[in-house]
């Protein structure tokens, strides 16, 4: 349920970056090398990371959609996003720097000791 004018992008993409030298394009969906792109989520061994300029809420619950980032962003931001603090089936989301993109990410799956982290990701833009 899109909220203040953001549209349904991609939905429910299934990613998996092999080790922390990639990290996930949050605009096309796609796995990319660390660095070569702005809108990203890059991540640690035991948790991700997002652009300084971006916002990032995690919901309490097993639901968000994009009213309800908004009102977690301007609420409840967070700046730290611990891989232990996701596996609940708690989704989050990122918020671009120009707060024309929102995407919910899923934590599906984070190999211990810096191995594959596997995410499921939904982006909602306000040009989508």
């Amino acid at each position: 349920m899109p909220g203040d004018g953001f549209r349904p992008g991609y939905a429910g993409v299934e990613l998996t970056s092999p080790d922390p030298g990639y990290e996930f394009d949050l605009r096309n969906g796609k796995v990319v090398p660390e660095s070569s792109v702005d809108g990203y989520l890059s991540r640690t061994a035991t948790e991700f990371v997002i652009p300084e300029d971006g916002d990032a809420f995690i919901a309490p619950g097993n639901s968000l959609n994009p009213a309800d980032c908004l009102k977690g962003i301007d609420s409840s931001p967070v700046t730290s996003l611990k891989f232990s603090e996701l596996e609940d089936q708690h989704p989050f989301c990122v918020r671009s720097a120009d707060g024309r993109d929102i995407v919910v990410v899923r934590l599906v799956e984070a190999v211990p000791g810096g191995g594959p982290v596997t995410v499921s990701l939904s982006r909602y833009g306000k040009d989508a």
